[in-house]
């Protein structure tokens, strides 16, 4: 393992201190507003616009990174963050504050992207599995021990803007001390969405309502424990260990549906996950320690919506197209989690903070009826033809190059070819 991580130390470092204050930011920026007098809806705008700025980002980044390298992207983005992390500490208003959330989702996009791609250039068919799995593990432990930062400092203060600027600009430093100019440029070029629906509809809207799920939980999470009465080293706790505990059924759900038929297995994580999510709603002011017991399970059944999703549509094309599928899917996913945070808010006003959960139980119960319908009405894919199950984070499409079942792959192939199939 170590012959592994050596070459790639810089960048998984710099990952996992730019995710201490990515995650952290995410918390704090979500309780600031509200601190300040802003409704749960323009927090949940606030958040959306950052994803927003994510799945912009992520279309345009490279032809930034095709113009100047990868090195200096990253560092442009950097800069770019601390300026807009700065700039909201001065102005406080939730309006200002949409449009920087929106450029840290941009620079946000740029980081992952440039990473992606210094991994996909170290790493070799026989060592992209341990390199993927390194990925994950770095990227969520730096998003989950992020949320503890939130105990260092007052919600109210100006620290935590001071802490992420100097987790970002720290950030930098082992990108910018790796030798060379960077990876070479990689291109990836979405499949048409309509296309996608047609082969395959319900991995297209999986993917969707997960985007939907997560992002909302990611926004209004801090929000649900600050009005049921949780203090701020609870809230940290609450978040942290569910991020962290998003890894844990990573593997079995996945082993499960690589055994059996994947729609059966997403019915099964959604009932699951809805049994969770109205526990949640119902029992929201139960005892801290069962809260979080149940919340850390959510993240570890919501986490897997999105992987197996993909791995669903991926087993309906040629393996030449997978990057491609994947690319678009991150795309939908990516608009599920524009209005996911929006969409939550209202139904947290119409009820109460736990109509957090009621919503993504509601969400769970219509993707468990649309897998129910496609296992009655469709035909299934046996297991010799299902591929692999890919338990890939929601960053940007790049990660899949890392995923051994696209080795030795040209992905040049037109897609003409395999529509006429």
């Amino acid at each position: 393992m170590k012959h592994i991580i050596r070459p790639l130390s810089p960048l998984f470092a710099g990952l996992v201190i730019s995710m201490l204050g990515i995650g952290f930011y995410m918390t704090f920026a979500s309780l600031r507003v509200s601190s300040e007098g802003s409704s749960n809806i323009m927090v949940g705008f606030i958040n959306s616009s950052y994803y927003a700025g994510m799945m912009i980002g992520s279309l345009v980044i490279e032809r930034i990174i095709e113009r100047i390298g990868h090195i200096r992207s990253f560092a442009l983005s950097a800069s770019l963050n601390i300026v807009a992390v700065l700039l909201q500490m001065e102005l406080t208003s939730a309006w200002w504050w949409l449009l920087f959330r929106f450029c840290i989702g941009l620079c946000c996009a740029s980081y992952f992207i440039v990473i992606e791609s210094w991994l996909l250039l170290g790493s070799t068919t026989q060592t992209r599995g341990k390199v993927l799995s390194l990925y994950m593990l770095f990227l969520y432990a730096g998003q989950g021990l992020g949320q503890f930062i939130l105990n260092l400092t007052s919600v109210s203060s100006n620290l935590p803007f001071v802490i992420t600027s100097l987790l970002t600009a720290v950030a930098m430093w082992p990108i910018m001390m790796i030798k060379g100019s960077g990876p070479v440029h990689v291109e990836t070029v979405p499949v048409k969405i309509p296309y996608l629906i047609k082969k395959a509809p319900l991995g297209v809207l999986g993917c969707f309502l997960a985007g939907l799920i997560l992002s909302s939980f990611y926004a209004l999470g801090p929000i649900f424990g600050k009005d049921v009465g949780m203090d701020k080293s609870q809230i940290s706790m609450l978040m942290g260990l569910t991020i962290i505990g998003g890894l844990f059924l990573q593997w079995p759900m996945g082993h499960l549906s690589d055994i059996f038929d994947r729609p059966k297995v997403l019915v099964g994580i959604c009932a699951l996950l809805g049994v969770v999510c109205c526990t949640l709603f119902f029992f929201q002011t139960a005892h801290f320690g069962v809260v979080l017991g149940l919340t850390i399970l959510f993240g570890g059944l919501s986490f897997t919506l999105y992987p197996i999703c993909i791995s669903y549509t991926c087993d309906h094309f040629s393996p030449y197209l997978i990057i491609k599928i994947t690319c678009s899917l991150l795309i939908i996913y990516g608009t599920g989690c524009i209005f996911g945070p929006v969409l939550a808010a209202y139904i947290m006003r119409l009820t109460d903070p736990g109509g957090l959960f009621l919503y993504c139980a509601t969400l769970s119960t219509l993707l468990m009826s649309i897998a129910i319908f496609r296992i009655v009405t469709g035909k299934s894919i046996s297991q010799e033809e299902q591929g692999d199950y890919m338990p890939l984070p929601r960053t940007t499409s790049l990660v899949n190059y890392l995923y051994p079942r696209g080795k030795g792959i040209d992905f040049e192939i037109d897609l003409d070819d395999d529509e006429e199939d």
